[in-house]
């Protein structure tokens, strides 16, 4: 650990804003699709419905923050990322 310089008042370690500290980009496409089927033809108000949702359609790797513990041996790394894609399907029955 770095002590201040003589100058700076006793515990004063700089004078960096907080959220100084940034972390990687983030790009993210979610995307979702919808139809809808009359399996009677007679009957309109039965309806089935299928649906598939997509998080991060490109399965872009989004980083984690860094580490901001000052003290800690792991000080600016970063230490693991956001979901990967992931698919979502499901039917629905109205009637």
């Amino acid at each position: 650990m770095f002590l201040p310089v003589a100058s700076t008042p006793a515990g004063s370690f700089g004078n960096v804003g907080k959220g100084a500290f940034r972390g990687p980009g983030q790009f993210n496409a979610d995307s979702g699709l919808i139809k809808n089927f009359y399996p009677f033809r007679s009957r309109e108000d039965i309806r089935c419905q299928l649906r598939g949702e997509f998080f991060n359609v490109l399965n872009h790797t989004r980083l984690n923050d860094p580490d901001v513990t000052r003290n800690d041996g792991n000080f600016g790394g970063i230490y693991g990322a956001a979901d990967p894609r992931i698919i979502q399907l499901a039917v629905k029955i109205f009637f």
